[in-house]
């Protein structure tokens, strides 16, 4: 079996990972690189022959998930290669593609997720002589998955993004027991190793203060990632009784789809007390202005008139990467939405911490190595996993897994 990390050795996001036997050829993620300062959409460069050019000659592109550091590329695959992905994560897309007008390459990315294969967790799929099976995983992207391989008698966990702080991340160390035996090689993330002063709370840890933020204030905004599902049922639990949670069709229409696509073990999700707004729903705007309320935004002219007419009297909780507000990564689009109102920064990573990260390691103990990747500092993987153990690889660089 052979790795070739084409892109994500040394930088966080644009992840594509290329896994090859002698006769079959698959690929893990197809990502676009995360944008530059202010949003500025990177040009793409990475062409792979057989895979966006070219004859096809791949048997299958797996992704672990729908951020778009991760499907962002979906559509410069070539229509003849399978696609395979989670099922919450397809119809998620879907409605993300079809209503939002800024999506770019609407068509072909609609094509792409039209015609994808859905995949279990804890099923295998076997293509060709390499099988794979997905192992469901808690990250700020719903549906998320590692991939267990299975080639030349050789096993490799691919962890993709994860976390052990969010909601269902106490489940990890079971589902690792349960899937993750006899590795041979592990090819994991390291995201936090370059944010070492990042403050990471657990998603309980955040509700709770929420739940403080709301009792003491009565119109609160909340600016964050629409597709972060496990982010908006925080702030939803935390809401006091009585007071209106409210968003737009689009925001309503990705919460109704993932409660409506989770996988079955997935519980306690229900937003039916979301309500979208309206100009002509006249009842819920003096429910708002008797009640007060949690309102869902995004950073657009839309929302920002919106919140205009409480200025001064709201307060707006920002739950997001605080490096798109100050910083090299600062996004303008987003300082210049924030401006003039009082922001209350409550956010926590999507990402495995340091600590859990050496945690997987000890559960898993694979017995070739590990081999960083997603990440803008694989040496740091030193201070969590012994030397011996780590294998550092160049983008483009092919690998024998033996």
């Amino acid at each position: 079996m052979k790795l070739t990390i084409h892109r994500g050795t040394h930088q966080i996001g644009g992840c594509v990972t290329e896994i090859t036997t002698a006769t079959t050829r698959i690929f893990l993620d197809f990502g676009a690189e995360l944008p530059g300062p202010n949003g500025e959409i990177r040009q793409e460069t990475l062409s792979i022959p057989g895979l966006t050019e070219g004859n096809p000659r791949c048997d299958g592109v797996f992704f672990t998930h729908a951020h778009g550091d991760h499907m962002g590329n979906i559509h410069r695959i070539l229509p003849a290669v399978p696609l395979y992905m989670g099922k919450a994560a397809r119809a998620i897309s879907l409605v993300l593609n079809q209503q939002l007008d800024t999506v770019m390459n609407r068509e072909r990315q609609l094509a792409a997720f039209q015609r994808a294969h859905i995949f279990t967790a804890g099923e295998a799929i076997s293509v060709g002589d390499i099988t794979v099976t997905p192992i469901w995983v808690d990250h700020s992207a719903f549906d998320s998955y590692m991939f267990l391989i299975d080639a030349d008698g050789i096993r490799v966990l691919h962890t993709g993004d994860f976390r052990g702080h969010g909601r269902y991340g106490c489940s990890l160390p079971r589902a690792l027991h349960t899937y993750a035996k006899n590795v041979d090689w592990l090819i994991t993330e390291g995201t936090m190793l370059s944010r070492p002063h990042e403050n990471v709370r657990s998603e309980w840890e955040l509700s709770e203060e929420a739940g403080k933020i709301l009792k003491k204030h009565q119109r609160v905004f909340v600016l964050c990632s629409s597709t972060n599902i496990d982010r908006i049922h925080t702030f939803c639990r935390a809401n006091p009784d009585r007071r209106p949670i409210v968003c737009d069709r689009y925001q309503k229409n990705v919460l109704d789809t993932a409660v409506n696509n989770a996988p079955g073990w997935l519980n306690g999700y229900d937003f039916r007390q979301v309500i979208p707004d309206s100009p002509r729903n006249q009842k819920l705007h003096e429910w708002m202005d008797e009640k007060g309320f949690l309102m869902f935004v995004r950073a657009n002219d839309h929302f920002r008139k919106r919140m205009e007419f409480c200025k001064g009297s709201c307060k707006v909780i920002y739950s997001m990467w605080n490096g798109y507000r100050e910083g090299p990564m600062q996004n303008a689009r987003i300082v210049d939405f924030l401006d003039g109102f009082d922001v209350i920064p409550l956010h926590t990573s999507g990402h495995v911490t340091p600590t859990d990260l050496r945690r997987v390691y000890e559960g898993v103990r694979p017995r070739r190595g590990v081999i960083p990747m997603h990440t803008e500092n694989p040496e740091g993987f030193q201070r969590i996993i012994p030397a011996e153990k780590l294998r550092f690889l160049r983008d483009g660089e092919t690998f024998l897994l033996d």
